[in-house]
């Protein structure tokens, strides 16, 4: 791919608003060459240092970032240095050392508040994302991030809502922090699952790599250790539950969604609704208590809901009816209402 390409994509990857196949492309340049991934450092902390002039007057960083990189002449030899050179050609000589202030963060100053961006995965669909410090995170259905579009210099923290899978980018020296709301994760650089959702009232975290600390509280002050997770544990805290429940799980059932399968190994009937009405954005009910004490071992990759619930009924005596959909007020129609009962 060329150059001039990549460069018109750049600014979108770094606010987080390209679609999975042009996030895909820019990765696929960035690990062709040593080049491309210098190219794509410093047009991030060329990015990052304007993102904070937004915050002092109107400007546009996108248009600021490809007027950079098409002056560029020789990319094998680029530096920091090289591009706020550029810049200098195109902003006023304050506003260039504003961006040198921020980007290059060699100052004991007070920093500026932060700028806050959120990603919203909608119902039924995944996605995947960079975060600025080159953090992976993958989004399940109808999970919301919040971060900064530039992280401070003593913490990486994010706010989740919903299911999320790190690759955290190891900084020993800046920790990054997932706030779920009840529970805080602390981690320099590891591999884990956080799963929050309102509605459900548990929260859980799987670890898979590394090593990660659960607190509750603030992270700089009045924190309160919780517990230290090793790979292949669960820490599960339920709504209204006073203690954290940890256990070694089956690792590989948790991560399957984010390659789009759903997976199943002995779990209860309750959870299997749970994990369905997520995935496919319904709304089941289970009719007799009976059905709580079922357990399923299943994996489905690209069977549609009616597929599933055919193939459940074949290994318990169940049976389902759908409830037929309404139009609302907004013209829109209702949730899919699916009921499970025993034959």
């Amino acid at each position: 791919m060329e150059h001039h390409e990549i460069e018109k994509l750049l600014p979108a990857f770094f606010e987080g608003t390209l679609d999975l196949e042009e996030r895909e492309r820019v990765e696929q340049w960035k690990a062709v060459s040593e080049e491309n991934r210098q190219v794509f450092a410093d047009s991030l902390t060329a990015w990052e240092g304007i993102e904070q002039l937004r915050l002092m007057r109107k400007y546009d960083p996108g248009k600021a970032i490809g007027q950079v990189n098409s002056r560029i002449e020789s990319r094998s030899k680029l530096r920091i240095l090289v591009v706020f050179q550029k810049v200098a050609a195109i902003l006023l000589l304050p506003l260039l050392v504003a961006t040198l202030y921020f980007a290059t963060q060699k100052t004991s100053q007070k920093e500026l508040p932060l700028t806050w961006h959120t990603l919203e995965t909608p119902a039924g669909m995944r996605s995947e994302f960079i975060l600025p410090d080159s953090t992976r995170v993958y989004l399940n259905s109808k999970t919301r991030l919040r971060y900064p579009l530039v992280f401070s210099n003593n913490i990486r923290e994010v706010e989740l809502t919903g299911e999320a899978y790190f690759e955290v980018a190891e900084n020993k020296k800046v920790p990054f922090i997932v706030n779920t709301g009840r529970v805080n994760i602390e981690v320099t650089g590891t591999e884990f699952l956080a799963t929050n959702y309102l509605h459900e009232n548990v929260t859980e975290i799987v670890l898979v790599e590394g090593n990660i600390n659960l607190f509750q509280g603030n992270y700089s002050a009045g924190r309160r250790d919780i517990v230290q997770l090793k790979p292949g544990q669960k820490a599960l805290l339920k709504e209204g539950d006073k203690r954290m429940v940890t256990s070694h799980v089956d690792v590989e059932k948790y991560l399957a969604w984010k390659d789009g399968i759903l997976m199943f190994r002995d779990d209860s009937m309750p959870e299997v609704v749970r994990r369905l009405n997520r995935w496919f954005n319904v709304d089941i009910q289970l009719t007799g208590s009976a059905l709580k004490n079922y357990v399923y071992t299943a994996t489905f990759e690209d069977e549609s809901l009616i597929q599933v619930l055919d193939l459940l009924k074949i290994s318990a005596p169940i049976d389902y009816t759908i409830k037929q959909r309404e139009i609302k007020t907004d013209k829109t129609f209702s949730k899919m209402e699916i009921e499970i009962k025993q034959k």
